[in-house]
């Protein structure tokens, strides 16, 4: 993004997808949830969001603009009769304005959504503080959370985090590991085993092929989502 008018245009001209990607019961394979993931498309090619979340945190008030966008789309054409996942950067609660609009717009829902704590690239120093005080906000506000992307290069560790969540989702740079070196399978095992003794639900992220699924099997994973269930993607 060259600046941010740029941004701005991108955000009223491009077309707005959203994917909602199975969270299946890795005994069972029933769907269990769906996560809900943006994507963007200008002339028929797909924006990353990655990118664009990354350039918004130099912008605030347009990142919440977005996401208020975002999220009600994401809830509003979601009719299947499963929890939904969605998404938060916490650098969108900072400010009482946007609390009092996220307390409005989740309450109501609370029941049937988690809530997603990413981190989306942000370099600020104070990061790790305003995801705690996210993290502590939704706790009060009795929203399940999950703690997002664990292992994932770059990522904050926090068990002050792991133990308020009541989901840790497993980034799919442990399983790519796992296929390049056996020995991490421990501590995947070790892991999994861990965060159930204390009462929290794992889901791994990334599962791509049958083998990386036999894994999360073994390893007694509660959930899987990856690309091997592309064919239970829902795209609206």
């Amino acid at each position: 993004m060259k600046n941010i008018d740029n941004l701005k245009a991108l955000i009223c001209t491009a077309k707005y997808i959203t994917k909602y990607e199975p969270i299946l019961d890795t005994s069972s394979l029933e769907i269990f949830a769906y996560e809900a993931l943006s994507k963007f498309e200008l002339r028929n090619k797909s924006i990353s969001t990655e990118d664009i979340f990354r350039e918004l945190h130099k912008n605030n008030q347009l990142f919440f603009y977005l996401e208020q966008r975002n999220k009600k789309l994401q809830v509003d054409n979601f009719h299947e009769e499963k929890i939904l996942f969605l998404n938060f950067d916490a650098d969108i609660f900072v400010s009482s304005e946007q609390q009092r609009y996220w307390q409005t717009f989740l309450n109501p829902i609370k029941n049937r959504i988690v809530v997603e704590i990413t981190e989306n690239g942000s370099d600020d120093e104070s990061s790790a503080n305003i995801i705690h005080e996210f993290s502590r906000w939704l706790k009060g506000n009795s929203i399940n959370f999950a703690l997002d992307d664990y292992a994932q290069d770059g990522s904050m560790f926090s068990f002050k985090l792991m133990n308020s969540s009541q989901y840790v989702k497993i980034d799919k740079s442990f399983i790519h590991q796992i296929r390049a070196n056996s020995n991490y399978y421990y501590y995947l095992e070790g892991l999994i085993k861990t965060i159930s003794l204390n009462g929290k639900k794992t889901i791994i992220e990334g599962i791509e092929t049958q083998a990386d699924f036999e894994i999360a099997k073994k390893v007694k994973c509660d959930f899987v989502q990856g690309y091997l269930f592309k064919d239970k993607i829902i795209e609206k």
